[in-house]
């Protein structure tokens, strides 16, 4: 399905903003271009008057969260209003926010269940904005050593989740190259595994770890254990087997953060499962 440049127009903002926050540690460059695709968003009627005041607090939460200076109390004060409006968001539950539908109720194979697509910007731009005021800087990089590590834990996170998946009947073997890659990968990508790898990896597991150290052995452990549940519960509309596999899933996200130190790990490991899920099997699930 083609998609009118002024919708994707937006989107295509938020990769660039993303972008330049990976490559620079100046927080104001990712917001700079964070903040013109939300005027591009409201130009064209995703986001209404009402949702951009929604989305300024979020962002303005954020930049307080992260101001050292600000006294504590400011600070927890602007974390509660980031976790609660993250919420929201990533949920799709501001209603002055019209996400783009781009496929509806599709097959993407005779085996498979219907999928429906939409782009969501409130969660798209509620991940890059905590990507780039809340994660980064990550601090220095071994990126060989990276690399090599994210490479040994997509492995077997693709066998462990997909072969569970597949003998639990969840899934059936479905190779294809489907018609719908081209609106699938930029979505997915974005606005699933950036957004999702910075709310839980990014945010949720390093404070966790750091809230732990001291109090328990092995924090990073237990953290990413901690945040792998949490994955696997906040997708409890899929049902009891989705949320099982979910956590698998997350165990392995929160591995590839946990041994890297990066939430591009996380986010790369997730992307490439995500595609294999929908390259070699039903997709969503067998129908």
């Amino acid at each position: 399905m083609a998609i009118d440049f002024m919708y994707a127009l937006p989107y295509l903002l938020l990769w660039v903003a993303f972008g330049v926050s990976m490559l620079t540690s100046r927080r104001f460059v990712g917001l700079t271009f964070t903040a013109v695709s939300l005027a591009a968003a409201v130009v064209v009627g995703i986001v209404e008057w009402a949702g951009l005041a929604v989305l300024t607090l979020f962002a303005g939460a954020c930049l307080a969260a992260v101001r050292s200076e600000f006294p504590r109390a400011h600070r927890t004060l602007a974390w509660g209003v980031v976790v609660i409006l993250t919420a929201a968001l990533a949920t799709n539950q501001v209603p002055w926010i019209h996400n783009v539908l781009v496929l509806d109720r599709e097959f993407v194979s005779a085996s498979s269940a219907d999928f429906t697509l939409y782009w969501n910007y409130d969660k798209g731009f509620a991940g890059i904005l905590l990507y780039s005021l809340c994660v980064q800087p990550q601090g220095n990089t071994d990126w060989n050593r990276a690399i090599v590590a994210t490479g040994e834990i997509v492995i077997p996170t693709l066998v462990v989740v997909l072969g569970t998946a597949t003998a639990v009947g969840y899934l059936a073997w479905d190779p294809k190259w489907p018609a719908i890659l081209g609106v699938w990968v930029p979505a997915n990508l974005l606005l699933t595994c950036i957004s999702e790898e910075t709310i839980f990896r990014g945010i949720l597991q390093r404070q966790s770890e750091s809230f732990l150290r001291g109090r328990v052995p092995a924090p990073a452990l237990v953290a990413l254990l901690v945040c792998a549940v949490a994955f696997g519960v906040v997708h409890i509309a899929g049902g009891t087997t989705y949320v099982l596999l979910s956590t698998l899933a997350g165990i392995g996200y929160g591995a590839a953060y946990y041994v890297t130190g990066r939430v591009e790990a996380g986010i790369l490991v997730h992307f490439l499962f995500n595609l294999s899920h929908l390259i070699l099997f039903t997709y969503p699930f067998a129908a």
